[in-house]
């Protein structure tokens, strides 16, 4: 699904196929041999009003509920549940990719700290595939996402 995102958009990609099912961002970066920081994480958040969004931070990096509440005017920001995460997704926690979601009334959010990066992984939808992309690229899948500080301070 995620890969089909990407060629309908004609946007560039390289498939990184896993030794092993891979679940964390620092699993996948030390397979493939990269700094965790290129493993881009999709976190789930709800909204107090039940209503979901994607926040992609890099791997080596904490996402602050806080700095998400505030970008979201909503201070009851929380994790998704699990069953609601692939309910929403149609993704497995460890392997929701940023793109090719189940639903589309999931708005996206991009922390800045990504675009510091030369190359970025994303989830195939898979635990046992990441597909290489410029973060230019990645924004490009995510149209209309909004760029923000949505990771604790390092």
């Amino acid at each position: 699904m995620p890969m089909r995102v990407l060629e309908e958009k004609d946007i560039p990609y390289e498939v990184h196929n896993h030794e092993h099912k891979q679940y964390t961002a620092e699993d996948v970066a030390e397979d493939l041999g990269i700094p965790v920081a290129q493993v881009i994480k999709a976190m789930i958040i709800q909204r107090s009003d039940r209503q979901f969004v994607l926040v992609a931070v890099p791997g080596d990096r904490r996402l602050s509920l806080k700095k998400v509440g505030a970008a979201l005017d909503d201070k009851n920001v929380k994790l998704a549940a699990e069953r609601d995460v692939q309910r929403v997704t149609g993704f497995q926690v460890g392997a929701v990719s940023v793109t090719g979601f189940r639903r589309d009334d999931v708005p996206a959010y991009v922390d800045r700290h990504v675009l510091d990066l030369e190359r970025v992984i994303i989830s195939a939808g898979r635990p046992d595939a990441g597909l290489a992309l410029s973060p230019d690229a990645l924004m490009q899948a995510l149209e209309g996402a909004e760029l923000g500080d949505f990771c604790e301070d390092a």
